[in-house]
């Protein structure tokens, strides 16, 4: 068993990233990106540790905490020095210059410390506030050797043109709402709101009960996008396009909030009452 064991219903994105390894031809730079709730910085990792491995390059250990190799296990503990993680801070939810010019640019000029790549992760791209994008692009254009860095996101279009024209693009398949370990309860909780947020109609209690429990609008949103895209599917293969269309528009809709809710920190209430307002606006699905 390999890290790879852990990304099922990646198989695709897998076997991409093991063919790079296994021909020695990693690019300097992969863009993963994903429907929101992909496992891309899980894969990340795991990439990481598939090339840093000391037992099996190119599988890594299997994820036990009792065999794994010492690079694996300070990957996994995330305190191994050559793999760095950008992710978002403060109010804004922003990954600002400062820790790109303190984490990336004053490092790259020198050898890994341990291993024989070093790894830069970003949590999630678009969250690079304007200066930080622009700092990273430059280094982008001129990749030091032994250097991988992984751009994470689940909106691609949102990045500069530029960069991701500088990455080797890996597309990744929807991952679960919540984690499997999720209480079942709460698991059925956030189906059932997505469920009701998918409906053409809502009641006025919605907003306050999707995001009175901290951290389920996210979630709740991929839900509800989930039950639209079904409704498409459906309608789509009964010949009904016009309503397919339309639950593909509100899907659309609904996934662009999860961005502001989940990677920007938006207000989770407010964001889910402008979000009905959007979909208001929006011609009703309807049933065939």
């Amino acid at each position: 068993m390999s890290v790879w064991q852990g990304l099922q219903g990646q198989e695709r994105a897998v076997a991409q990233l093991r063919r790079s390894i296994e021909r020695g031809r990693v690019p300097h730079a992969y863009l993963f990106s994903g429907p929101p709730g992909a496992p891309l910085v899980d894969a990340a990792m795991a990439m990481a540790m598939a090339m840093a491995c000391r037992r099996t390059p190119g599988d890594g250990c299997d994820g036990d905490p009792e065999t794994m190799c010492d690079a694996c296990a300070k990957i996994a503990s995330g305190i191994h020095p050559d793999v760095v993680t950008l992710v978002r801070e403060g109010a804004a939810q922003i990954v600002p210059i400062e820790n790109v010019r303190t984490q990336v640019i004053a490092r790259i000029g020198f050898p890994p410390h341990e291993g024989e790549i070093r790894v830069f992760i970003v949590e999630e791209a678009t969250a690079l506030a304007p200066p930080a994008a622009n700092a990273l692009l430059k280094t982008l254009e001129e990749p030091p050797s032994r250097t991988l860095f992984v751009l994470c996101t689940t909106a691609p279009d949102q990045l500069l043109p530029t960069i991701r024209s500088r990455c080797q693009r890996v597309r990744f398949a929807a991952g679960t709402a919540l984690p499997a370990d999720a209480d079942p309860a709460r698991a059925e909780r956030v189906a059932a709101l997505g469920a009701e947020l998918a409906r053409d109609v809502h009641e006025p209690s919605l907003p306050v009960r999707i995001a009175e429990a901290k951290g389920d609008a996210a979630p709740v949103l991929v839900a509800a996008a989930r039950a639209l895209h079904v409704r498409a599917y459906t309608a789509a293969t009964g010949g009904h396009t016009e309503i397919a269309r339309r639950a593909g528009s509100r899907a659309q809709a609904i996934l662009s909030w999860h961005v502001a809710v989940a990677i920007h920190n938006a207000n989770p209430q407010l964001a889910i009452e402008a979000l009905i307002v959007q979909l208001r606006g929006l011609p009703e699905v309807g049933a065939p």
